[in-house]
């Protein structure tokens, strides 16, 4: 055994998921709580942690699983995007400390810009997305009930947090795909 790190927040109801990285001698993680750390992959050394909860208020009362976090760096900037709760979230992968140009402050709610009026669904990010180029694509875990939130895809800008694009796994009018989905719905609904 190198060596063994303890969160240290691990409850009889919380459970961990995660699937640590290891990017340029660093290991990124989160906790049974969504705290992000960084560990010195060599020695299991903590050197920095980060508990979202702080930021976002309160305590962390959602209770779901979370199975890590993305790194992108643009050879300058490195970052470390992952999810708590209905919130995307970027961090600097050196310090740890909220990136302040992404969203507002730090933060991205996923609840918003999904393409229809509402905005208070159960949505969580479990898994960390995926980065291509500049952009980091996000699916959803979503209630299954009749007040679910449309399962789109979406890509964010790593840099900024805007959404950059979405796929609607549900086709709007004028997209492909949409009458056929129509006629479904028609014949399942009677």
């Amino acid at each position: 055994l190198a060596w063994t790190y303890r969160t240290g927040d691990a409850t009889d109801r919380s459970q961990i998921q995660c699937q640590p990285i290891v990017v340029k001698g660093m290991l990124y993680a989160t906790s049974p709580q969504v705290n992000v750390f960084a560990l010195d992959a060599a020695t299991g050394a903590e050197i920095w942690r980060f508990n979202p909860f702080q930021l976002l208020g309160g305590q962390n009362s959602w209770a779901g699983t979370n199975r890590g976090v993305t790194y992108w760096t643009d050879g300058t900037a490195e970052r470390i995007l992952f999810c708590a709760g209905n919130w995307l979230m970027s961090l600097d992968a050196k310090t740890g400390q909220p990136d302040t140009a992404f969203g507002d402050g730090g933060k991205v709610d996923l609840q918003k810009d999904l393409d229809t009026e509402m905005e208070q669904f159960l949505i969580v990010s479990n898994t960390p997305g995926i980065i291509y180029q500049d952009k980091l694509i996000l699916g959803m875990r979503l209630s299954e009930g009749l007040d679910g939130a449309p399962g789109h895809i979406r890509a964010y800008n790593v840099r900024t947090g805007k959404r950059e694009w979405i796929f609607h796994t549900i086709p709007h009018p004028g997209e492909f795909g949409n009458e056929t989905w129509q006629e479904e719905f028609r014949d399942y609904i009677g």
